[in-house]
Order: structure tokens, then C-alpha cells, then sequence
């Protein structure tokens, strides 16, 4: 369910510093990885972004952005995008990114890409299905080693996604007339085997889907070899799938189980 939330533009250093201890809480970062204040008042007076989201005068989320290149085009890349964890749900980053996009548009902005990891479920969820977001780009192993509570003891794979401003499919969602396709009628690449990944298969027709874990933080409980075992499954299906000119387009669930949509480019 919404809720009341203020956003608008970071500027003075004793708000970008409220960010640093957002990054903290959200993703358990140590020290050394939390993009300091001094870096983001730097990027906000060169031509950068910084939203913050408060309730109540209090910093609940942030989304940060710099200029970025793709292929000779100007492109605002979405570095990071965060809420704390007991208003997730709730639309603030959905009201985040809608006033990114807002901003970037007033700034000639045709497209804002970011990466994610694949295996986050909600935010794959998020970025595909909610947002319009469509990824043509595999990363492996992004960042390297980093030791926060989400990335530890993984690889960093990543995909990147393009978020092209004024789209169909964005506006479609944005307008909320958007007819998702239908999971039953794309065939499996990847599905999961009891708690572990199945066999990778190779994608074939116009749609196929590829299941990841419904959460991933549930399944490092459950059992901490499986993650990694699920990062090298994704890996090699996204690989294959993206080489046979598939994009992923959406991301659907069902029955408890997640999955990606990709569709054939040409």
C-alpha cells in the first residue's frame, strides 16, 4: 500500500551524508564500499542526480545518478536506488525512479540504464515488470569481490537494463493499460530442481522464461551452496538466451516459483 512520502533533490552536504547511513542499513555495506557524501555533493554540482525520499522530514530512500555513455549516446546511469526495508512495497521507489525519469526527460534524457542482480527476485520484478525496463546485456562478475550482506560469498553478475524514456512499453505501464505475456505460452530455458537449478536448455520460439529462486535470501538459509549453484545456472542460461538474440521483457510469478520473460529481438 502507498504511502506519504516527500521527494526532491539532494544538494547540501548534511543530506548526502543521511545517504551514506541509508546505504548502511539497507545493504549492510561496510565502510569501504558506501559511496561517501563528499563523492555525491562532487556528482550532484556536475551534472548529476541525487533524490532523496522523507517522511516526515526523515531520509527513508535515495536514488543517485550520473552521466553515462552508450554507443556515442548520452545516457543517465542509475547507480543506485534504495529504500529502507520497512517501506519496500509501498511505492516509494516507484515514486523514486517515476521522478528520475521526469527529471532526465527535462534533461534531454532519451534512456537510464543500471544493473541488477538477476538473482534478486523483487528487484527483477521491479525493473521488468513494473517499471518497463527491458535487459540485452549480461555482466559477469560486475563488481569483483564485495563483502555487503547481499553480495558476499558470490560472484557479481549483473544485467543491465535499458529504460527507455518515452517507450511503449514504458508508457503502457506508466498509463496502466500494459497486458503482460503470458507465462504458459514461453518455453523453459532454466527451471528449478526441488530447491537447485535444473538443466540449461536452449531457447527456442518467439518467448521463453527462465525461473530464478523467489528469494534468494531464503534459499542461503535454507542451504548457503545453492546460491552459487543458481548464480552459475542464470549465468550460463542468460548467456546462451542473450547470444540467440533474446531480450529480457518482463518478470512474472507464479504459483510461488519466478521467472524472467525474454523474447526473441530478430
Amino acid at each position: 500500500m502507498p504511502v506519504a512520502v516527500e521527494i526532491r533533490i539532494l544538494k547540501s552536504a548534511p543530506e548526502l551524508r543521511e545517504v551514506e547511513s541509508l546505504q548502511q542499513l539497507v545493504w549492510g555495506m561496510p565502510d569501504r564500499e558506501v559511496v561517501p557524501s563528499h563523492q555525491l555533493l562532487a556528482v550532484v554540482r556536475n551534472g548529476g542526480l541525487v533524490l532523496g525520499a522523507f517522511q516526515q522530514g526523515r531520509l527513508v530512500g535515495f536514488s543517485y545518478a550520473f552521466v553515462g555513455w552508450r554507443g556515442g549516446e548520452r545516457v543517465l546511469h542509475s547507480h543506485m536506488t534504495a529504500v529502507l526495508p520497512d517501506l519496500q512495497d509501498h511505492d516509494v521507489g516507484y515514486r523514486l525512479k517515476c521522478a528520475q525519469r521526469e527529471w532526465a526527460l527535462a534533461q534531454g534524457y532519451g534512456r537510464i540504464v543500471w544493473t541488477f542482480d538477476p538473482l534478486q527476485s523483487r528487484n527483477a520484478y521491479f525493473n521488468l515488470h513494473k517499471l518497463g525496463a527491458r535487459a540485452e546485456r549480461y555482466l559477469v562478475d560486475y563488481y569483483g569481490r564485495m563483502e555487503d550482506e547481499l553480495n558476499r560469498g558470490l560472484p557479481t553478475d549483473r544485467l543491465e537494463v535499458d529504460w527507455w524514456l518515452t517507450g511503449e512499453p514504458v508508457r503502457a505501464r506508466l498509463e496502466g493499460r500494459w497486458v503482460p505475456p503470458a507465462l504458459e505460452g514461453a518455453r523453459p530455458v532454466l527451471e528449478a530442481q526441488g530447491d537447485g537449478p535444473g538443466p540449461v536448455r536452449e531457447p527456442a520460439g518467439k518467448l521463453v522464461r527462465l525461473e530464478v529462486p523467489a528469494s534468494l535470501a531464503e534459499l542461503r538459509q535454507r542451504d548457503p551452496q545453492l546460491p552459487l549453484a543458481w548464480r552459475l545456472a542464470t549465468r550460463e542460461a542468460f548467456l546462451r538466451c542473450l547470444a540467440a538474440h533474446y531480450a529480457a521483457v518482463d518478470f512474472g510469478r507464479h504459483a510461488g516459483r519466478s521467472f524472467y520473460v525474454l523474447e526473441r529481438t530478430r
